[in-house]
């Protein structure tokens, strides 16, 4: 791992050129609940505001039952939390999520060895901030750019979002509980080709949407046929603990509805909606080369471009390990 020579001198006390301190650091361990201020430090440090995230946030993943406490890590270097890691093991590769500012290669060496371990071929990291340092630790190791995915947002003061005009045959609702199955089975169906998406199990889709710390099931507005679910859009109201902010979390269309407008409506009614509620903007994470034509949705809606974040591969079958 590579340090910031300056920074260490500093701290012990401006060495002389040649002498070398070695620091003690210990191997990745599981994260704890006292290590959260610590993490929310690291991410600050590594991407600012550009990787919004709270104590609430962090102490979820903790107590989601569908998250392997084996899977959240974090590097300690003089008893210190100097790195933190998880990784998310699906069908075809590993992600990593990270904040370990001068640290990067640990964390990335370990999400390949767990690649490697479940025999899968490629290893995927998403850095939020230019400047970070992780592009170039990642190309150093092999990793290329992979895609880029946008976060978007609408300020309701600048625009008064009113409900769109549903297609013939479909009435708009909100969730009821007897839909739980039916929108897990159709979220899978409309993302099965999404790269930024993992297929939802009955208990995953329970931990991770329906116990989501803002879940209001008056927000999720389903459109419904006699035939079943055409589409739906999954709001909370609030953005990573901000509640003046909304989020848009999830909004799709099947197949054979599509190209009638629906997908603009399901947009207008959410953001309609959410400014009900009194709040002051809202935003969505949607893939940058969509070729649905997502992003040109959005901008229509008065959606624009807040954030970028550039997510970089590595194929494990095309190189040795470093």
């Amino acid at each position: 791992m590579f340090r910031n020579v300056t920074r260490v001198f500093g701290a012990l006390g401006a060495s002389p050129p040649g002498v070398r301190h070695h620091r003690r650091v210990t191997p990745l361990r599981p994260l704890r609940e006292s290590d959260i201020e610590s993490v929310l430090g690291l991410y600050r440090r590594a991407f600012g505001d550009e990787r919004p995230i709270d104590a609430a946030e962090i102490l979820s993943w903790l107590r989601n039952p569908e998250i392997s406490r084996e899977r959240l890590r974090v590097l300690e270097e003089d008893r210190l939390v100097a790195g933190y890691g998880d990784v998310w093991v699906g069908e075809t590769d590993v992600e990593l999520e990270v904040a370990a500012p001068n640290h990067w290669s640990v964390f990335l060496e370990w999400a390949e060895d767990t690649a490697r371990t479940h025999a899968l071929p490629r290893v995927r990291v998403a850095d939020y901030r230019a400047d970070s340092g992780l592009a170039a630790a990642a190309a150093a190791r092999g990793y290329s750019f992979w895609r880029s995915a946008f976060t978007m947002r609408i300020d309701f003061e600048e625009a008064s979002p009113t409900p769109g005009a549903l297609p013939s045959g479909i009435s708009l609702g909100a969730f009821r509980d007897e839909d739980e199955e039916p929108l897990r089975v159709a979220l899978n169906e409309v993302f099965a080709a999404d790269p930024f998406f993992h297929e939802l199990s009955p208990e995953q889709f329970r931990e991770f949407h329906l116990r989501h710390r803002a879940f209001d099931p008056s927000l999720w507005l389903l459109a419904r046929t006699p035939a079943g679910i055409a589409g739906f859009v999954l709001a909370f109201p609030e953005w990573m603990g901000d509640r003046a902010v909304g989020s848009i979390a999830s909004l799709g269309v099947r197949a054979r509805w599509r190209r009638r407008g629906l997908g603009d409506a399901l947009l207008r009614s959410a953001l309609h909606a959410l400014h009900l509620r009194g709040l002051q903007a809202a935003t969505l994470g949607v893939d940058a080369s969509n070729e649905t034509g997502a992003v040109r949705l959005y901008e229509r809606a008065g959606m624009r471009v807040e954030r970028q974040i550039d997510n970089w591969a590595l194929d494990l079958k095309k190189r040795t390990r470093v």
